[in-house]
């Protein structure tokens, strides 16, 4: 089982472990709810230094990632970062990425625990290319601070003035230069962080410090789960798999319609031109709490319309709340349907609401 680069910081801090995919990661810190209305109320920090981290170098490398994944690379040139989605020749996904310009290399964050999966894709691509990969997931932190407060605690941190749209804001600690990403997959103002292990360790503790001033919290994967849930975020090995393309997903924000020709292309292009996506990702919300893993069936009556995929535990509500790809003709409007799944021959009522639309800027 892995650990975390900080996982005894994270032990001494109070934190409950869970085993997942083969990381041994905080559950929570005691007060699951505190932790969910930390996300949804002031500030948050979290450790996802178990996503698959992979650095490309060499002259080709822009161009490379530019023909194989859905979108424009060229944007790298003006900014930081991009979002994107590599897919096989069907339009289905393969991952779901943050790239980074990180010094003279790029650094591609994965939606997975692990870089094997995206490194093995990456490298049936490379023939004559001068790229060099190298899997970095044990080098760097992943860190992402959320909430309404998110915004405010960056600026602190930075020390100048910034707003809301800075995609990078720059931070200085001692001796130690780096950037808050900005991330606009969530309800809430959020940012990443990525630095490099060793000083990062320190780093973490001054953010953990700095969070008090705003009465923010470390939180563990429960909260987050809750969190990615309600923003509509997919998961990969949940959401994000080859079963779905990015239309069904809803991911087009990190897709270009208008560049070049690049793995997967000519379909998810055919899908949006003669509007054949067949279902879409939406917001469940469950009655009861639910114990069992999914898939499960979604029904609307004795019609089966979709399936639930995942789903979080909201302390706040005392209910669970799930994503679920469903039928598009169900799709189109919050229609206040009578849905259900079926648990271990249980029937557990939910309603269906359309995810929100996040400003990707």
């Amino acid at each position: 089982m892995k650990k975390l680069p900080l996982n005894n910081y994270h032990a001494n801090s109070g934190a409950r472990f869970i085993d997942v995919r083969g990381w041994h990661i905080p559950a929570d810190y005691g007060d699951l709810r505190q932790e969910t209305e930390a996300t949804r109320n002031t500030v948050a920090l979290l450790d996802r230094s178990y996503l698959g981290k992979v650095l490309l170098k060499g002259p080709d490398a822009q161009d490379l990632l530019n023909r194989i994944s859905t979108n424009d690379m060229t944007q790298l040139v003006m900014g930081i970062m991009c979002d994107t989605v590599f897919c096989t020749p069907k339009g289905r996904i393969v991952d779901y990425c943050r790239v980074l310009q990180y010094n003279d290399q790029l650094m591609l964050v994965s939606s997975y625990i692990d870089s094997a999966n995206i490194i093995d894709w990456i490298n049936r691509f490379i023939i004559l290319e001068d790229v060099e990969l190298r899997d970095a997931s044990d080098d760097y932190l992943w860190l992402t601070v959320m909430g309404p407060d998110a915004h405010t605690y960056v600026q602190s941190l930075s020390g100048t003035p910034v707003v809301a749209e800075d995609e990078a804001i720059w931070i200085q600690y001692e001796t130690i230069q780096f950037p808050a990403l900005l991330n606009r997959n969530f309800i809430v103002p959020a940012y990443n962080f990525a630095l490099p292990k060793s000083p990062g360790m320190e780093v973490f503790k001054w953010l953990t410090a700095s969070l008090e001033e705003f009465n923010g919290r470390l939180i563990g994967d429960r909260a987050f789960q809750v969190l990615r849930v309600e923003s509509g975020m997919p998961d990969w090995g949940t959401e994000l798999t080859q079963d779905y393309n990015p239309h069904e997903a809803r991911l087009l924000h990190a897709v270009s319609f208008t560049k070049g020709c690049y793995t997967g292309q000519e379909v998810i292009a055919r899908l949006d031109t003669y509007d054949k996506v067949q279902k879409y990702l939406m917001i469940i919300d469950l009655r009861e709490e639910i114990f069992s893993e999914p898939p499960f069936k979604v029904f609307y009556d004795d019609e089966e319309i979709g399936v639930l995929t995942s789903y979080a535990f909201d302390p706040v509500s005392g209910r669970s709340v799930g994503l679920a790809y469903i039928r598009k003709r169900y799709t189109v409007a919050d229609f206040d349907l009578p849905l259900h799944i079926r648990e271990n021959g249980r029937v557990v009522n939910c309603a269906m609401r359309i995810p929100p639309v996040h400003d990707m800027g």
